[in-house]
């Protein structure tokens, strides 16, 4: 009987102590253009434990390091053909971009994260216009241009 209720000790104390790995919701904000894909991160954990994500433990896609750090934001700004960013067309009109962020923290209660990434851009130019593809793109009209 006495040794029972060792046991049961023993478990109850390894389960207490038992260290726990936790996931820390990271903010992230992506947006993309025909040739760039722009990924800014938030330092600050969402996770209420006010953790602090470092510039070092995230990389993008295969092994793309933030492009500038700032206090407030990291930025992941790349050309879409970087980093092993996957490129589908979707439309005659839009291009889709998928890739990762990876979180591998310094602290070891937190686990490793994998973060899914997708933008879609237009293929279409914003600035220039062509009537048809045989004449070449022409500027808008623009009420600042005189007709000199």
């Amino acid at each position: 009987m006495k040794v029972s209720v060792t046991l049961e000790f023993l478990v109850l104390s390894a389960v207490l102590v038992w260290p726990c790995a936790w996931n820390i919701d990271i903010n992230v904000e992506i947006n993309c253009s025909q040739d760039w894909l722009m990924v800014y991160v938030s330092p600050d954990a969402q996770d209420g434990n006010n953790s602090y994500i470092f510039s070092d433990e995230l990389i993008l896609g295969q092994g793309c390091p933030a492009t500038k750090i700032h206090t407030y934001r990291y930025d992941f700004v790349y050309l879409v053909s970087d980093c092993g960013i996957r490129t589908k067309v979707i439309s005659k009109n839009t291009i889709h971009f998928e890739t990762e962020m990876y979180f591998v923290p310094r602290n070891s209660r937190f686990e490793n994260q994998t973060i899914p990434l997708e933008c879609s851009a237009s293929r279409k130019s914003m600035w220039l216009t062509a009537v048809s593809t045989d004449e070449d793109p022409k500027v808008p009209e623009s009420v600042f241009m005189t007709n000199l």
